[in-house]
């Protein structure tokens, strides 16, 4: 079984034999979405809940990535729209980031012993995306990226795009802090993102949620057909 996480994109995926679980874990009830997509099984979190009522800073992760865990899951993909933080980037573009900043969320399933791991985004996973992405996009693919991971639900300031554009390539809410969680569980996690407007004051423009939102809602087909694609090289390779 290969997991799923998403925000505005997910609410496209066709998943066949749906069953709706509450998983009660140590850290709170996730919400899990099993079932099939083209025949392969799959285990699908919606980050901001099956009624939308969850912003950036109220996921429970913890729940999220432990609930994927007991079902069995080794492998889980994100998805998500970011803001473009270089201003030689065309966009619509997609990017797999190979690293990421997160200086802010504090996020660990370890509150109660002292464990230590060394964070980052699952290279094998990483390559399945990259190459699913190169079959299927029709946007140019950035194989290599820094994700900056701000806390939300608010948008940044263009003083704080100002800072942060010299030390990464695009900046989110959430994927920092599933790597982590993963990293922690031993789950292998790595996010497919799409730029799909950019940041704060680059290349002068000033953002707006609801255009940020319109903009994700269009380009999710293609974000679409790349998980897609990465799930059937991932399940070929692992499963089969």
């Amino acid at each position: 079984m290969i997991g799923i996480i998403g925000g505005t994109h997910i609410l496209e995926l066709k998943i066949e034999d749906l069953k709706e679980l509450e998983i009660e874990t140590p850290f709170g009830i996730a919400e899990v979405d099993l079932g099939k997509i083209e025949g392969f099984d799959v285990a699908v979190i919606r980050r901001h809940g099956r009624r939308k009522d969850k912003p950036p800073h109220k996921i429970n992760h913890a729940a999220n990535f432990t609930a994927l865990k007991s079902l069995g899951v080794k492998f889980a993909i994100g998805m998500g729209s970011v803001g473009c933080l270089k201003e030689d980037i065309e966009i619509p573009a997609i990017i797999i980031p190979h690293d990421y900043i997160d200086f802010f969320s504090g996020i660990t399933v370890f509150d109660r012993e002292l464990v230590h791991i060394t964070p980052g985004f699952d290279d094998y996973v990483r390559k399945k995306l990259i190459e699913a992405a190169k079959r299927n996009s029709i946007f140019p693919v950035i194989e290599n990226g820094i994700y900056f991971q701000t806390r939300g639900p608010r948008l940044e300031t263009k003083a704080e795009i100002s800072m942060i554009k010299n030390f990464a390539d695009c900046v989110g809410m959430t994927a920092g802090s599933e790597a982590t969680v993963a990293k922690e569980l031993g789950i292998k996690y790595a996010v497919l993102c799409t730029m799909d407007n950019y940041a704060h004051g680059i290349r002068g423009v000033e953002v707006d949620y609801r255009e940020i939102v319109e903009k994700a809602k269009k380009n999710a087909e293609i974000c679409l057909k790349i998980i897609k694609e990465a799930i059937k090289l991932i399940w070929k390779e692992n499963y089969s």
